[in-house]
C-alpha cells in the first residue's frame, strides 16, 4: 500500500494518505489490499460493476506469482 504524507502550507497542519496498490494483469486492473483481497476496478478506477469468474481466473494466476513479479504488474500504490 502506498503512503503519502502532505504537509499545510504553515507547516503546522500534516495529512496521511494510504492508497490500496493497483495492479494490470492480463488484460485487468485490479486494487489489491491484503486483509480485504482483490477488487476489481475500471479505467477510471473506481469499483467495477461486476467480478466474474474470468476475473476470479485471472486473479488466481497473479496470486501465484512471486513477490518480484507482482511488484512488475504494480501500477499505482
Amino acid at each position: 500500500m502506498g503512503t503519502y504524507y502532505t504537509k499545510d502550507a504553515d507547516g503546522m497542519r500534516y495529512g496521511i494518505m494510504t492508497l490500496a496498490n493497483i495492479y494490470q494483469f492480463k488484460g485487468f486492473t485490479f486494487e489489491f489490499h491484503p486483509f480485504l483481497g482483490p477488487l476489481k476496478v475500471n479505467k477510471n478506477f473506481e469499483p467495477a460493476a461486476a467480478m466474474g469468474r474470468k476475473f476470479f481466473k485471472v486473479y488466481s494466476e497473479w496470486d501465484k506469482l512471486t513477490k518480484e513479479e507482482k511488484a512488475e504488474t504494480q501500477i499505482f500504490g
